[in-house]
């Protein structure tokens, strides 16, 4: 049951839609090393790009839909977690 809770929880950091620029990766806390981050690389690329634009900028957007997607998995990892506490 822990090693099916470990993978499930592996899985929640994939997501298709993190990187939309780099089809071959999709997982949200680690990837090669694409920018001077190398956790959450998509989150971090996003900010690093924004960084000198206006705030209501497209560069701003892609900051907030990088973050929803990190919170998402960490929510799913959370909830894959819970039950591992039961045992």
């Amino acid at each position: 049951m822990l090693n099916d809770q470990l993978m499930l929880l592996e899985r929640t950091f994939l997501n298709p839609r993190a990187f939309p620029e780099e089809r071959y990766y999709s997982h949200v806390l680690w990837a090669p090393r694409t920018g001077s981050v190398v956790t959450f690389p998509g989150l971090s690329n996003a900010c690093s790009r924004a960084r000198d634009t206006a705030s209501g900028s497209e560069a701003w957007a892609e900051v907030q839909r990088q973050l929803s997607i990190v919170v998402t998995a960490l929510e799913g990892a959370a909830a894959t977690l819970r039950p591992v506490a039961d045992l």
